[in-house]
């Protein structure tokens, strides 16, 4: 699941608040995109990904108002994370990214100066924490 991954690692390295926005919406595109193909695919985890991709979902309209977010195509989510034939394991590293994101989100809305990105932070690393709960291996 490399792109899982660099996504992560894109996230984690990011300094400016337009450049954590620009990744968050990319990071919620990947998420959305995966969840849904990962839903058609899981009998047993078709709930937590139904209601994850719902999440991701509100949670790139949120990103997406942030007046700091660059108007940009931003990235295509490609959906080589669902090429691994292990749904939890899928399940696991979306819950990571997720975590990450979140946390990263909650900072930025501490810090912000603009009211409506300290808002849609805030909102956004909200849908990114119930992506966490949904995927988390305690499921």
């Amino acid at each position: 699941m490399p792109q899982i991954d660099s996504m992560r690692a894109r996230l984690e390295a990011t300094g400016e608040l337009t450049e954590l926005l620009a990744a968050a919406a990319d990071a919620f595109s990947l998420l959305l995109a995966t969840c849904r193909v990962c839903a058609e695919r899981a009998s047993e985890l078709f709930a937590a990904f139904a209601f994850a991709s719902a999440a991701a979902a509100q949670g790139r309209l949120i990103i997406d108002s942030a007046p700091s977010l660059a108007a940009s195509p931003g990235t295509e989510a490609s959906l080589r994370a669902c090429a691994e034939p292990d749904l939890e394991k899928v399940a696991d590293g979306l819950a990571g990214l997720a975590r990450v994101l979140g946390e990263r989100l909650s900072a930025a809305a501490q810090q912000g100066h603009d009211r409506g990105d300290r808002d849609a932070c805030q909102d956004a690393a909200a849908e990114a924490m119930r992506i966490y709960e949904l995927l988390a291996p305690d499921r």
